[in-house]
């Protein structure tokens, strides 16, 4: 084979090689576009109808729990504390005599800060005395007693009853019966709406539970201190609301 009949097959044998190259990238660029047009395919939107149902139950309070508290001001620090202390110790023992056990007094607040006189621009206060707050929360179980307990605290030296809150000790029952209200109100308005479309209400697809509990009543108390020698005062209990919420999603039939 001569040099010229050599250099024509080289030569035929890299175009032969070229077209193979250029063959096997516009396979792989027409796959990769299909499979680009396959995945960027929109998908169908979902159909679904989507509402909140409330369950409300109302239920008798069966526990009350009162803050009383003592204020003391005393020219010194020894004095308030002490005068403090001494009264709320009364207090405390006066309130387990009503059958009150320690387990449910608890103190939740305890301040000490300094009293002073208004001073002349450019001189330093001066502390004149001290005052000292004692609070303790006290549930009461027996919820008959509350004004009873309520008058033995003030005239045993509480001057301060902030406030008094009834509340349900176990809601469990009452929340189960308010979540199946709940959910009840959250199907019928699924079909007020699929009627209303001219759909059909089909499966679920989510149900949650989004809020839920009692709503303690709380009820401001201040128990004037001279009230207290005129026996237990009316204290009305009211009912408390233990709502439910819940959302649910349900699939759309033609």
């Amino acid at each position: 084979m001569n040099r010229t009949t050599k250099f024509s097959a080289s030569l035929l044998m890299a175009i032969g090689a070229l077209a193979i190259v250029a063959i096997v990238a516009s396979l792989t660029q027409n796959i990769s576009s299909t499979a680009y047009a396959q995945d960027s395919t929109p998908t169908a939107p979902r159909t679904d109808i989507g509402v909140s149902g409330t369950g409300r139950v109302f239920v008798a309070p069966d526990t009350a729990i009162a803050s009383i508290g003592v204020d003391i001001t005393a020219p010194t620090l020894a004095e308030a504390t002490n005068q403090a202390s001494a009264q709320m110790t009364a207090v405390i023992n006066a309130v387990k005599a009503q059958g009150i056990d320690d387990k449910d007094i608890q103190t939740s607040s305890y301040s000490v800060y300094p009293i002073t006189n208004t001073s002349k621009e450019g001189e330093t206060p001066k502390i004149t005395g001290y005052h000292v707050t004692n609070i303790v929360t006290v549930k009461i179980r027996n919820i008959a007693n509350v004004g009873q307990v309520l008058d033995a605290a003030i005239a045993a030296g509480a001057n301060s009853v902030n406030s008094v809150m009834f509340t349900v000790d176990n809601p469990a029952k009452a929340e189960e019966e308010a979540r199946t209200l709940a959910v009840q109100d959250a199907m019928a308005k699924a079909q007020t709406l699929a009627t209303a479309a001219g759909v059909k209400v089909g499966k679920i697809i989510v149900i949650s539970d989004v809020s839920g509990g009692f709503q303690p009543i709380v009820k401001s108390a201040n128990y004037p201190v001279a009230d207290a020698a005129s026996g237990a005062g009316p204290v009305e209990t009211g009912q408390n609301e233990i709502a439910v919420t819940v959302e649910m999603h349900f699939e759309i039939e033609q």
